[in-house]
């Protein structure tokens, strides 16, 4: 389960934090990326420093949530209404019904895929209490918001991954906006990586990378860190309630990037992967199918696309044998 916390101390940040760390590994299949174990062997990991850092960041971060806890706690739990994009109404408490709450209430099958909600059109995490009367949107895979965020959540996964293996020092892996996939920067020392030798990976020695950011926020910015299992991050966040979510996943790509863009900075590695809630739509985009066709191929504008491509009459969709999400066949 991810949890989060918001604060505005800038002192809980003297360490160096490393970034999520996945609690509950669910992939179908094994990460190529992260399956070189003999790599890991002939480029050790500092066990010592991540050891230190691990330990330091879970107890800052279990202080701080009995804190917050506590505040909720103490909050009124006044009742509230929750309105739904049907115009429905449903009834809740303040500080204690999550939008997680709402989507079970409305069906087993909508809590088992929402990704993320909206609550009066701020993306929210379906686990965080509701603090009033709002308008509630609950987000899939199957929408810009879902996938947003799913991806996010992914970006951190891959992280984790090369951190608690290769030992790597974790920079910045925002997925890509309204893209397909995500990424993460990390710091290998004077290594270059790419697909040939993503075994090679060995950890630099950057350090309080996170810090240089939060320094730039202003003094009375409130701060929201993520945990999940030991790894805990300053993250803006929503995520994805668990990253049990994420079953498909793959790396695609390597390249070089400079620390926050600036050439004469460190120089970074940055991996790129794709991921989805399951291995029958990794599959077809795998093969070029676009994302679009795999979350919804039969929409108006896909099949506008689809003719557009093939420059040819459009047919009904019972004329398509439908043989994989997104992969059509005539």
């Amino acid at each position: 389960m991810l949890c989060a916390l918001s604060f505005a101390l800038r002192r809980y940040y003297s360490f160096h934090p490393a970034l999520f760390l996945l609690s509950k590994p669910s992939f179908s299949s094994p990460l190529r990326l992260f399956s070189a174990f003999t790599m890991a062997s002939s480029h050790p990991k500092d066990e010592a420093y991540l050891n230190q850092v691990i330990k330091k960041r879970i107890k800052l971060f279990q202080s701080l949530q009995s804190q917050q806890q506590s505040h909720l706690l103490s909050l009124p739990h006044d009742p509230l209404k929750v309105t739904l994009p049907d115009g429905s109404v449903k009834e809740g408490k303040k500080w204690v019904s999550t939008p997680m709450d709402i989507a079970q209430g409305i069906s087993k099958s909508l809590a088992a895929n929402a990704l993320i909600s909206s609550v009066n059109g701020v993306l929210w995490d379906m686990n965080r209490p509701l603090e009033g009367d709002c308008e509630l949107k609950i987000f899939t895979f199957d929408s810009d918001e879902g996938r947003d965020t799913f991806w996010h959540s992914s970006a951190h996964i891959l992280g984790q991954s090369l951190e608690s293996i290769y030992g790597c020092k974790l920079c910045i892996g925002p997925c890509t906006t309204r893209g397909e996939g995500f990424y993460y920067d990390a710091f290998y020392g004077d290594l270059g990586l790419n697909e040939d030798h993503f075994k090679q990976i060995e950890s630099g020695a950057l350090k309080a990378v996170a810090v240089e950011i939060i320094n730039d926020l202003p003094a009375d910015k409130t701060i929201t860190v993520y945990r999940c299992g030991p790894l805990v991050d300053l993250c803006r966040g929503p995520h994805i309630p668990n990253t049990s979510f994420a079953k498909a996943f793959a790396c695609m790509k390597a390249s070089s990037a400079y620390w926050r863009g600036n050439k004469d900075r460190e120089s970074l590695q940055r991996v790129y992967g794709i991921s989805f809630p399951d291995q029958k739509r990794l599959k077809p985009w795998i093969s070029g199918v676009p994302i679009q066709w795999i979350s919804d191929p039969f929409s108006e504008h896909n099949l506008e696309l689809l003719l557009e491509v093939e420059n040819t009459s459009i047919r009904r969709p019972a004329d398509y044998v439908f043989i994989s999400v997104g992969v059509y066949w005539w």
